[in-house]
């Protein structure tokens, strides 16, 4: 048995392995350098065999609760490969201790001696680090009962639920524990329309119903999560059959591009799988989960909605979860996260009757058959199907224990109706994945402002120790005044920075989204038949429409995500030509990240007219249509020669049918989607083109900014090399600050330890 110990801090995204005590060689492939653990988890069996070539591991893993629960998922899939891992934990500070070391440090901070770390800016920063949203993003086909559980989540009627379609905007929820809520509701082009202090059911209605809305910001109270954890966003989107904005199927596809990492609620409706819309949405979320590992599994939750709808002994819920599991498959989705729920269950126990007990009232008697339909019928009880960890279902169990206990027969069939599991699943997707990357955005904040003030005492302080070396300093704080002031050296930075050029490579890239985006529109060429009815031709048409705004929506955010990359190399270059410049002295002097504004490229061009290209296109053929039987009138029994003729015949009847030549249909419906594409890619390397020369633009402001705070810089280092009366002073103060410095630093760096 081979002993392996791993530690990996989720903080750093550092991994140690040691096999029998042993440091692994430099080209081992268990070396997993800065990989998250759930990008690397599910293939380690295989590459300790590998590596080791036996079968039998003790694995002793030093780390966090929710990596330790992946390594025992991890173990026990490779025993069906005939891997054996015993596995042993070594605990790890989890992300509460986390926090509570970040607010003491922050404070300590906010009450030292440097003002420098008690600017606006600096507060700004943390914060921001601090409340980065985390969006879950909740997405369905028609029908799926997507608001129904949104409103079950919210424990309140909020977003308009019909059994037609009925999203028609974009809602974004957020998170901050206020008793009601508020919202802001903008039109296309993200001009603010209106305000709402207190957002109602109706007043939703009615602005899902006004076309002038597009987008709709929400605050207010999401129960089963609190604002000082993370600020958690419901996106409510429109499902891909009715968005009466195209910018809106570019939002769904961008949500699940491999790129993208938020947590996607996928909402199926149990009693209506295998349709179109359905099929266009989940070939994404496969090529989305093929990337990144577990982590890409993890992030997509499948809720198989309205299974309350099964009789007994008629339905079994076990049979359609399997069902559900084939119907992923074979849409290439491996090893989906299944949730079973009754989100109108969990809505009525959270309202109704969270509010009435009257059994005269016919909603509250439904609400208590449903209840006791659940308590009762054990194959009901939907939180026993869902893939949790030890953790979560320890939670969910204890939960269900109590309201046992309790005799509280409304919490129970709430556990039971599946809406409390798929809570605690969002909780350790944000746990595991969003807390411990917003910890280590805090920590690098802290850091950076941290080693920057840390920086400019040093100098200080070698400044004040070195007085033999005052003249030589001086020298040298002018020298570099006068590079910064110098234009000789300004027109040499400019001219570096110009000359920054990817348009060759956007070039390339943006080519091959089209020629991906091409192979795609020719597949489906390739399947359509030669002649179609006019009626056939309709509905083929219908399928055209679909996966054209599909597709299109999927170049869109593709050439988004290209240009983003784009931009963003271009504005690192510049940053890398601005820190060349003022290497010298200026190495504590940071430049934030460009705010990009929201990429608008592609509008829709798919032919809507249909039935005026299927009339333009409609030919008439002979077409064989049967046969009718002809007698020999001449065959008589009185003229011998005829006796050996036929009796008679049978007569092919021909008459005109109409067609539309399938092929051709597909060719001319596809041709100015195919054109579009290739002015779109045209279109992007000119936007990018456009936006590097913004980012360069603003990029020079900014540097003109830092150059002010480096002369300002310089000025107070001249002070300090001038000032001969008031040197030891100085030097103590100096030290003083930079044994604070380096104890805070030291705070810091171990807020990411293990």
């Amino acid at each position: 048995m081979k002993e392996i110990f791993i530690k990996y801090n989720p903080y750093q995204l550092v991994t140690e392995i040691t096999i029998d005590g042993q440091k692994l060689k430099k080209n081992s492939k268990l070396n997993f350098e800065d990989r998250r653990l759930q990008e690397w988890v599910e293939s380690l069996p295989d590459l300790l065999f590998e590596e080791c070539n036996t079968k039998d591991f003790k694995i002793t893993f030093h780390g966090t609760t929710p990596d330790y629960e992946d390594m025992e998922a991890m173990a026990k899939e490779a025993e069906a490969k005939g891997i054996h891992i015993e596995l042993e934990h070594i605990p790890a500070k989890e992300i509460g201790d986390k926090e509570v070391a970040i607010q003491e440090v922050f404070d300590e901070i906010q009450n030292g001696p440097f003002n420098e770390l008690r600017q606006p800016d600096v507060i700004k920063a943390f914060d921001l680090a601090k409340s980065k949203d985390f969006e879950v993003n909740v997405v369905a086909t028609m029908s799926a009962g997507k608001s129904t559980l949104i409103n079950s989540l919210l424990r309140q009627k909020l977003m308009p639920a019909k059994q037609e379609a009925c999203t028609a905007t974009i809602t974004k929820i957020k998170d901050n524990d206020a008793d009601c809520f508020m919202a802001k509701v903008y039109d296309k082009d993200g001009t603010l329309i209106q305000t709402h202090a207190e957002l109602t059911y109706e007043t939703m209605e009615q602005l899902n119903a006004n076309p002038s809305v597009s987008r709709i910001q929400v605050e207010g109270n999401i129960p089963f999560v609190t604002a000082d954890d993370v600020s958690l966003v419901l996106v409510d989107t429109p499902g891909p059959n009715n968005s009466r904005d195209p910018e809106h199927k570019a939002a769904t596809y961008r949500m699940l591009s491999e790129s993208s990492k938020p947590l996607v609620l996928y909402i199926m409706n149990a009693t209506q799988l295998a349709v179109n819309d359905d099929y266009n949405l989940l070939s994404h979320v496969a090529e989305s989960m093929k990337v990144g590992g577990k982590q890409s599994r993890d992030r997509f939750i499948f809720v198989v909605n309205k299974l309350d709808d099964f009789k007994k002994g008629e339905d079994s819920v076990e049979a359609a979860i399997t069902k559900v599991r084939d119907y992923l498959k074979d849409n290439g989705i491996e090893n989906p996260n299944i949730y079973p729920a009754s989100a109108l269950t969990a809505l009525n126990i959270r309202t109704i009757l969270a509010n009435s007990d009257d059994d005269n009232d016919d909603d509250v008697y439904e609400a208590k058959g449903k209840v006791r339909k659940f308590n009762r019928n054990e194959e009901m009880h939907f939180e026993k199907y869902a893939p949790l960890t030890p953790s979560m279902r320890g939670e969910v169990e204890d939960m269900l224990a109590k309201a046992v206990a309790e005799g509280d027969d409304n919490q129970q069939a709430l556990i039971h109706a599946g809406i409390v599991p798929i809570e605690a699943a969002i909780r350790m997707y944000v746990q595991k994945y969003a807390k411990t990357a917003k910890i280590k955005n805090i920590v690098d904040t802290f850091i950076k402002k941290l080693e920057s003030t840390q920086s400019f005492e040093k100098t200080k302080q070698e400044i004040a120790t070195n007085r033999d070396e005052q003249k030589e300093i001086l020298a040298q704080i002018d020298v570099i005044k006068k590079k910064l002031a110098s234009g000789e050296d300004a027109k040499k930075f400019k001219t570096q920075i110009e000359q920054i050029n990817y348009d060759k490579e956007i070039s390339k890239l943006a080519q091959s989204v089209i020629v991906a985006a091409q192979k795609k529109i020719t597949k489906q060429l390739s399947s359509t038949d030669a002649k179609l009815s006019k009626r056939d031709a309709e509905s083929i048409c219908q399928v055209f429409a679909k996966f054209a705004e599909g597709l299109q929506a999927e170049v869109q955010v593709k050439l988004e995500n290209l240009i983003s990359n784009h931009v963003k190399k271009n504005a690192e270059d510049l940053l890398e030509q601005y820190k060349k410049k003022i290497a010298e002295l200026a190495q504590d002097v940071k430049v934030g990240s460009v705010e990009l504004n929201p990429f608008e490229l592609m509008q829709g061009d798919i032919i809507s007219d249909t039935s005026a290209l299927i009339s333009k296109m409609t030919k008439s053929e002979r077409v064989k249509v049967g046969e009718e039987w002809i007698e020999n009138e001449d065959r008589k029994w009185y003229k011998p020669w005829t006796w050996f003729q036929e009796k008679g015949h049978y007569k092919e009847i021909y008459e005109d049918k109409e067609y539309v030549d399938g092929t051709e249909l597909a060719q001319k419906f596809f041709a100015p989607i195919q054109e579009l594409l290739y002015e779109n890619s045209e279109s992007a390397v000119e936007y990018a083109k456009k936006q590097t020369a913004l980012i360069k633009k603003e990029f020079a402001k900014k540097f003109d900014e830092l150059d002010a705070v480096l002369q300002s810089k310089l000025k107070e280092l001249e002070v300090c090399a001038k000032d001969n009366e008031n040197i030891e002073a100085r030097i103590k103060e100096t030290q003083e600050r930079l044994d604070w410095l380096e104890k805070i630093q030291n705070k810091v760096n171990g807020i990411l330890e293990i």
